[in-house]
């Protein structure tokens, strides 16, 4: 092996594969020379992935976990995971086993060597979402490392430590290979948990300059780079290209995957919708995926329907990222033109309407000029103050906008950094003169505060906002009325004694009448008398059906407080079970207090149990999204458990639910009293009892636990993406508002759809 011999190498994981590293190697294949080589390190693949590794005579593939060291490490290290076990919120900085693979990759490799006797050349370092843009030789490469030196990297100004994204180690001298094995040594012996920061690069920089003290012949190849992005800024630009940190997904000639879960873009699309609108811009159009769901709600009234998206796509780097304060990885312009082009097609041949849309490319603060003929901007692209205003100034002239972003303290009175508050700036600060809104919402913001879109109205002879708009979600923390301990030792002992459990239905057509507590269902009686539907009461509302000569088919039981006690509506428990029908089944929750269990089988009432999803009942687990059955408490781990509301009503719709039943008639569900005499009486705890509140402009009384239910109600009514059919019934009640702002009856069935259409 000669001096000048350049041997490359580099790793990833089965993510990197097919986000950037495919891309990588595809590039090395075709414009690597003969006279260069490149290895790449794997670890935790499959071997149905490897073998879709191309052949190449100048690449050759190693598997990073036949490195027992590196094995080793990971086991030892596996808290260190930038969480300290689940105990943080991911900190990269302190991620001892992500950036472990550089390290033992290129360690690896350049010992390797030293066993062969050889002399070895140089050892360049690329990241694995480096790509070549066209080709390279020796020669070419030898002109950007001076044989001189013993170490080649990237310095930055802005940052104590250099970009290792390329790094080039002169094996032929004895100062870097001594460097390549403190390194090695650091992470072996675990001393990486006495530095500052546990990456690559704050280690190499360590060593770097420690090295460098003694003699260590280095040459940096920016040494007037400011800003992140070293690489990209160096000589190594005419010929590689380094998609780092968000860029990376620039490699994919697919779309990145739609964000699921913020329930702020539904008024958004509810704006559109009211507004009746059709020619729609956007600032930020990332993925596409918004233009997309903003077309659909604009076609539940057009036919035709025009976008115009601005977006930065593989314009955008790092400095851009941190200027408008971007954290999400990026899209190239020809991948997000496909999806639209295929929306656009699905939307003529599936809807027989039309769908045409406009990308620009840039910064919004050079390509968007004043725009008149836009019905809406829905403004979600650059965040600096200076993008906002820039792109809010081109839009003024439009009927509506739309901000993104605008920040507000969450229920700990946490919020987002100044910087961050563009949207804030420039939204306080507008004409009195227009309708201005700040729409509700829960979306959290990582770190703390809540994010909310914003609007703005221009068009003085707009229609106003919509009622669903308007409404404010009611927010309450409930919590249980027991102590978990208490509740536990209930699970243990119905678990035992308890002989019947509900199990799983086959979804049917048969409808569900639930009546709940409030007095409101009374007006209905006589139709409830005749009904051939099933009826399922509460506690609460037994005794009152029972009076009037109905049986309910089924009773739900959640409340785990003794029965000698009274309940929140001022009965004795024990009096709301002096009657049990033959006829009735009796759902009853194992956190029901077992005095309630024991007095039901005394007077041997048909018991059917079930497990109702609580703190009582789970283990803390580690574990995204896994819930774990307490072990202690004898639940058999298989069990089904229903979750659905703070009250027995609403579990009765989630057993319902899993009996098979998809359609409800509701009743009783009033979650408001008359108004009391004495509204200063307290609970038990010694907060007020009654509380006053307001939806739809009209005045309610209700209590705390009231309140949580109404709350749970509106949530449900809310979701879309339930498979059940409800009707509500019941005026003049809280719940009876909310069901007009929020409930399903909107949206007529299909029937009527039909004879619409017909």
């Amino acid at each position: 092996m000669a001096k000048d011999t350049i041997n490359i190498v580099t790793s990833f994981n089965p993510k990197g594969w097919e986000t950037y590293a495919k891309k990588m190697i595809e590039s090395a294949n075709k414009f690597l020379s003969d006279d260069l080589h490149l290895t790449a390190y794997y670890h935790d693949f499959d071997d149905k992935t490897i073998k879709q590794f191309p052949k190449s005579k100048n690449i050759t593939f190693k598997n990073l976990n036949k490195v027992p060291s590196m094995l080793k490490y990971r086991d030892e290290m596996k808290l260190h995971d930038g969480t300290e076990g689940k105990r943080m919120p991911y900190n990269w900085r302190l991620d001892a086993i992500k950036w472990c693979h550089k390290v033992y990759a290129l360690t690896d490799f350049s010992f390797k060597l030293v066993e062969e006797g050889m002399q070895m050349g140089w050892v360049v370092w690329l990241d694995a979402d480096i790509i070549l843009k066209k080709p390279i030789t020796k020669k070419d490469l030898l002109g950007i490392i001076p044989l001189g030196s013993e170490l080649v990297h990237l310095g930055r100004k802005d940052v104590d430590y250099s970009e290792t994204s390329f790094m080039a180690f002169n094996l032929n001298n004895v100062p870097p290979l001594d460097l390549l094995l403190d390194m090695r040594g650091i992470y072996d012996s675990h001393e990486v948990l006495s530095y500052r920061e546990w990456h690559d690069g704050f280690i190499f920089e360590r060593l770097f300059n420690l090295y460098g003290a003694h003699g260590l012949k280095k040459h940096n190849l920016t040494p007037k780079v400011r800003g992140l992005d070293a690489f990209n800024n160096s000589p190594l630009s005419d010929y590689f290209e380094h998609f780092k940190g968000n860029r990376k997904d620039l490699l994919s000639d697919k779309t990145t995957p739609d964000v699921v879960g913020p329930k702020r873009y539904k008024q958004l699309a509810d704006v559109i919708r009211h507004y009746k609108f059709s020619r729609i811009l956007e600032t930020g159009t990332w993925n596409g995926g918004r233009a997309i769901e903003m077309a659909l709600a604009a076609f539940d009234n057009v036919d035709k329907v025009y976008y115009k998206g601005y977006d930065l796509f593989e314009d955008a780097d790092e400095f851009t990222d941190r200027t408008e304060l971007n954290t999400k990885p990026h899209n190239l312009y020809k991948a997000v033109e496909k999806r639209l082009n295929e929306f656009k097609k699905y939307v003529k041949e599936k809807m027989n309407k039309e769908f045409d849309f406009d990308l620009v490319k840039g910064d919004t603060k050079k390509t968007l000029t004043e725009q008149k003929d836009f019905d809406i901007a829905y403004l979600d692209g650059g965040h600096s103050f200076e993008t906002v205003k820039h792109d809010y100034n081109m839009c003024k002239q439009l009927p509506v906008v739309v901000f993104d972003d605008y920040f507000t303290k969450d229920e700990g009175g946490k919020e987002v950094a100044d910087e961050h508050k563009g949207t804030n700036k420039i939204f306080d600060k507008l004409d009195k003169k227009y309708r201005r809104k700040v729409f509700h919402s829960s979306d959290p913001v990582r770190g703390g505060g809540i994010t909310h879109l914003a609007i703005v109205i221009h068009n003085d002879s707009l229609a106003s906002l919509p009622d669903s708009l308007n409404h404010v979600p009611i927010i309450v923390k409930p919590k249980d009325c027991m102590p978990k301990d208490y509740i536990k030792n209930n699970i243990k002992n119905n678990v035992k004694s308890i002989d019947k459990w509900l199990i799983k239905g086959r979804p049917h057509g048969e409808t569900m009448i639930i009546v709940s507590g409030g007095p409101s269902f009374l007006e209905y009686k006589d139709y409830l008398k005749t009904t051939n539907h099933k009826i399922m009461c509460v506690k609460h509302s037994l005794p009152m059906l029972l009076k009037e000569g109905i049986t309910p088919w089924g009773c739900n039981i959640l409340d785990p407080r003794p029965i000698e006690g009274t309940s929140t509506h001022g009965i004795v428990r024990k009096d709301l079970f002096k009657d049990i029908p033959e006829e009735t089944i009796f759902f009853v929750s194992t956190m029901t207090d077992i005095s309630v269990v024991k007095h039901l089988q005394k007077k041997k009432a048909n018991i059917i149990g079930w497990n109702a999803y609580s703190d009582a009942i789970i283990e803390k687990t580690n574990e995204k999204n896994k819930v774990v059955i307490d072990k202690d408490l004898g639940v058999p781990e298989n069990t089904v458990l229903l979750t659905g509301g703070t009250c027995a009503a609403m579990r009765a719709i989630s057993v319902s639910h899993t009996l098979g039943f998809r359609n409800f008639k509701l009743y009783g569900f009033d979650c408001s009293v008359p108004e009391p005499k004495d509204k200063k009486e307290k609970d038990d705890s010694g907060r007020d009892k009654y509380l006053f509140v307001t939806t739809n402009k009209k005045k309610f009384w209700t209590t705390g636990e009231l309140l949580a239910m109404a709350q749970d109600c509106e949530k449900l009514f809310e979701r879309q993406d339930i498979d059940i059919h409800m009707e509500m019934y019941g005026e003049g009640t809280l719940v009876s508002e909310l069901w007009k702002t929020k409930g399903r009856e909107q949206h007529p069935n299909y029937e009527d759809t039909i004879s619409n259409n017909s």
